[in-house]
């Protein structure tokens, strides 16, 4: 079984990375230091242009900085397939200058760089060492893209090391990673390189899988190198299930991607691929014409692989017509093949020397070169046995590992929905709190709202009856007065007789008033600040009449605290009864005031000593009525005694 190789010597990895670095020195120039902006290849030409004018860049500003680093990390990564030398150093200079610097993305570039001049070269350990390297760095500077390459870099040298277990890895982690950039370029590149590795396991229909999936994406990628790429492996597809004229049609559209890209030596590989399976379809002439030229190229350029290909494949086209001529191409590609350690072309040389010495009548010399391909094809054999099994077993450790982290996450997004579902919980509850929080607030201050609205209504009836009753008597008097002293004339005398009386009107209205608007005001009022007031409410009203006042409260009394309600109204009761007084006994020369405890009652007794049935006249008035109003309105009690030695009012009200 035959496997065709890299264009110019160089891995197909390389040459995706073409296309990167022409965009990339188009954004140099356009503006300096832009190193992470990538596109599809240019024409050599155009190439060529790009290139001079990077090196008169990189020669006029020669300041050690990181803009400096870019622009020699693109001018190699340019060079790195026709001028690949002259690429190394470049990549060498930009690390060194990257270093002092730590300038993340400049090494990045360059350690990639490194990694595939490595591969390139088949120095797979040191490139296996820079990829590994470079990778870190992309992850640190959010690099996706170029940590897509490193994964499609890594992969390619094991690949090419045929450690096909090894190549899984960093080939599903680049596809994985291609997938979530959507970059159709991107993409591309990676399931090309999955289908070549799954080809080399021999999974040819996994391998058809990717390829049918990588077939949409080639017009959207706009990239000559991946299409070129695509049709390449579609081509060893075809080869390996031996559909020759299929897979030379794939090499022949592989040839025509890569010819605007690559120039002569880059070319070769598809050349070679493509005089191979003409040679199967039994076109030997032609296979012959260009066999010739392909081995003149490959041994003026020491291409080992090529030109033992090449070898193989003149003596291959020679062998039906001449066996002479197969012989010595066959012993040419062997000698080419064997010091080089590429066992598939030993074998396949072998293989040819057996059939040429066969049919040139020496069989003892065609038993031997049957055997050395024979133990060729069990080494090789026995080894792509053992690779293929542990690909096997790294892709089962992989499904394994993927199959954990699986659980994982599910247990993680278990966990997130568990604590999110306790989160709506504890919302739900805490907004229930608040909400119920918010209602009851709201009773509240309703009930609130309710009990001031319904205390001022009271406040403004008591005071619309305290106006009305007391006030508004008054001012009647005082207008009767006023029309009778206006209407009625009389001797001077009378006529002052009349305003004393409407003065003594005028002053009680506006005590009157002055006590209704101090019971306003007192809305906190204590029993001793009342009782002070009663006092001198006594001696203002009493001052003009011959009535004594006497006084007194009991300790009992003064050390109780009744509310605003009956301390207000006790004051009214209490002026109310020596209104009555100052009415109705003129004949009394004493009142006598007394406030004591009665149990858990506040007890007031106003008396006078007004002798005669005047006293008992007065059970009857509308004062008392009110004053009994008042003490029941507060919870307590009032009644009169009449006697013949005088009139009492006592009140108890809640103490």
């Amino acid at each position: 079984m035959h496997t065709t190789s890299t264009p110019s010597g160089v891995s197909l990895a390389g040459l995706r990375h073409c296309l990167a670095g022409f965009a990339l020195l188009l954004g140099l120039l356009a503006a300096a230091g832009a190193a992470r902006a990538q596109g599809p290849p240019l024409p050599l030409a155009r190439q060529r242009v790009l290139r001079d004018s990077l090196n008169r860049l990189l020669a006029r500003d020669l300041r050690p900085d990181t803009q400096r680093v870019s622009r020699l990390n693109t001018l190699a990564f340019a060079l790195r397939v026709n001028a690949a030398d002259t690429s190394l150093l470049l990549t060498r200079q930009a690390l060194r200058l990257a270093r002092p610097l730590r300038f993340e993305r400049g090494l990045l570039e360059a350690y990639f760089n490194l990694s595939y001049y490595q591969r390139a070269h088949s120095q797979y350990d040191s490139a296996i060492y820079y990829a590994k390297q470079a990778l870190p760095l992309a992850a640190r500077t959010g690099n996706h893209y170029t940590q897509t390459r490193v994964y499609y870099n890594l992969a390619r040298i094991y690949q090419e090391q045929g450690n096909y277990a090894a190549a899984l890895g960093p080939s599903l982690d680049g596809l994985a990673l291609a997938r979530e950039l959507g970059s159709p370029r991107v993409l591309l590149f990676q399931l090309v390189l999955a289908a070549r590795i799954e080809l080399a396991l021999g999974e040819y229909a996994t391998a058809h899988a990717y390829v049918a999936e990588a077939r949409p994406l080639a017009p959207a990628a706009h990239d000559l190198i991946s299409t070129g790429y695509l049709f390449q492996v579609a081509g060893d597809l075809s080869r390996q299930q031996q559909q020759w004229r299929a897979a030379r049609d794939q090499y022949r559209q592989a040839l025509a991607a890569y010819t605007t890209v690559f120039n002569k030596l880059g070319l070769m590989d598809m050349q070679l691929s493509m005089a191979e399976m003409t040679e199967r379809l039994g076109e030997y002439a032609a296979a012959r014409r260009a066999g010739q030229e392909l081995l003149r190229q490959t041994h003026a350029v020491a291409r080992p692989e090529q030109e033992a290909r090449a070898g193989l494949l003149l003596a291959r086209a020679w062998l039906p017509a001449q066996a002479d001529s197969a012989r010595a191409y066959a012993a040419r590609a062997l000698a080419v093949a064997q010091p080089s350690h590429l066992r598939p072309q030993a074998r396949d040389a072998a293989q040819v020397l057996a059939q040429a010495h066969d049919r040139l009548g020496q069989g003892h010399v065609a038993y031997q070169y049957q055997a050395l391909a024979g133990a060729y094809a069990d080494s090789i054999g026995g080894e792509d046995n053992r690779r293929r099994l542990a690909a096997v077993q790294a892709r089962a450790a992989r499904s394994r590992t993927q199959m954990e982290l699986n659980v994982v996450r599910q247990q993680q997004e278990l966990e997130r929905l568990q604590t999110q579902r306790q989160l709506v919980g504890i919302g739900t509850l805490v907004l229930g709190v608040v909400l119920g929080a918010g209602w009851l607030f709201w009773r509240y201050r309703r009930r609130q709202q309710l009990r001031q609205q319904a205390h001022d209504a009271a406040l403004r009836q008591r005071l619309a009856a305290d106006l009305h009753d007391d006030v508004g008597a008054l001012l009647t008097q005082i207008s009767l007065q006023s029309d009778l002293l206006r209407e009625t004339p009389a001797p001077p005398e009378a006529t002052l007789a009349r305003l004393n009386r409407l003065s003594d009107t005028s002053r009680r209205a506006a005590r009157q008033m002055a006590d209704v608007v101090w019971g306003l005001h007192q809305s906190s009022a204590e029993l001793p600040e009342v009782l002070a007031h009663m006092r001198d409410h006594a001696h203002e009203v009493l001052a003009a009449t011959p009535l004594a006042v006497d006084f007194a409260v009991s300790p009992a009394a003064a050390a109780l605290q009744p509310g605003v309600a009956v301390c207000q109204n006790l004051y009214l009761i209490y002026k109310e009864a020596l209104h009555n007084v100052v009415k109705h006994a003129q004949a009394a020369t004493r009142v006598t005031v007394r406030l004591s405890k009665e149990g858990s009652q506040l007890c007031l007794s106003v008396r006078d000593d007004a002798p005669g049935p005047a006293a008992t006249a007065r059970s009857g008035g509308h004062g008392l009525a009110n004053m009994r109003q008042r003490a029941e309105a507060v919870g307590g009690a009032l009644h009169f005694v009449a006697e013949a030695t005088g009139f009492s009012v006592v009140a108890c009200l809640p103490g």
